[in-house]
């Protein structure tokens, strides 16, 4: 045999070298989805945090428009000022209520770029059969 040719693959090198490959492959997946789970926790921090300040500001005008327009309409008005007034404070809160629902089931799918290369691995390994 001379030393130009390749020497032949035995069968425990050829599996040494798949285990490798899939090894390799479950460690890209793998640190993909911890990347994605960071993302996902960072924004839901991020949203909670939002929407806390959104609720707590949002109050306090809702409290602070309803004073003063129940100080400006006078004595004889106050009644169906407050009316009026908690009737479109329920209507905006259904509202706003709606539409958190929608965006909730809306978003994007958590972990969706994993499940996707996923996929993709599946889909491959059917096409090499």
């Amino acid at each position: 045999m001379s030393e130009q040719e390749p020497r032949p693959r035995g069968v425990l090198e050829s599996l040494r070298g798949i285990c490798d490959s899939v090894i390799a492959l479950l460690h890209n997946r793998l640190e993909l989805l911890g990347l994605e789970i960071q993302e996902q926790k960072e924004r839901f921090v991020k949203v909670i945090l939002l929407a806390i300040g959104m609720l707590f500001l949002g109050n306090m005008a809702a409290l602070v428009v309803t004073a003063t327009i129940v100080v400006l309409a006078g004595p004889e008005a106050r009644k169906p000022v407050l009316i009026i007034l908690s009737l479109i404070y329920i209507a905006a809160t259904v509202a706003a209520y709606f539409a958190l629902r929608k965006e909730l089931r809306e978003g994007p799918a958590p972990l969706n770029d994993t499940v996707s290369e996923l996929k993709k691995d599946r889909d491959w390994l059917t096409s090499q059969e």
